[in-house]
């Protein structure tokens, strides 16, 4: 048993919730690009993400968190990255579809 695996749920559940507050805030940004606060939500948690991702060893979320990160680091209206913002949440859907945590499909 390596130092992780007891902690392996609770690094799962975390980065659970954190991706779909991340496609929330993708969904409300389509709504309004020029919220400050959703996209530094957005953003924080992505960094969060990350950390976890690399813990658990996820490819593909450690890639998109630090994409998503890339994009939209510093950004102050969303209306500019429309199609990058499309692309994300093409990108978290599949992965709010794929992992399923404690309270349902993450």
């Amino acid at each position: 048993m390596t130092q992780i695996e007891p902690y392996e749920n609770i690094f799962l559940g975390e980065c659970s919730r954190l991706t779909r507050l991340v496609f929330d805030c993708l969904q409300k940004l389509e709504k309004s690009p020029s919220d400050l606060i959703t996209i530094g939500r957005m953003v924080n948690a992505a960094e969060v993400i990350r950390g976890g991702a690399k813990l658990l060893q996820d490819v593909d979320l450690d890639l998109n968190s630090k994409m998503l990160i890339e994009l939209f680091k510093g950004a102050q209206d969303v209306q500019d990255r429309k199609k990058e913002l499309e692309m994300m949440l093409g990108r978290f859907r599949v992965l709010v579809n794929r992992t399923p945590s404690r309270s349902g499909p993450v």
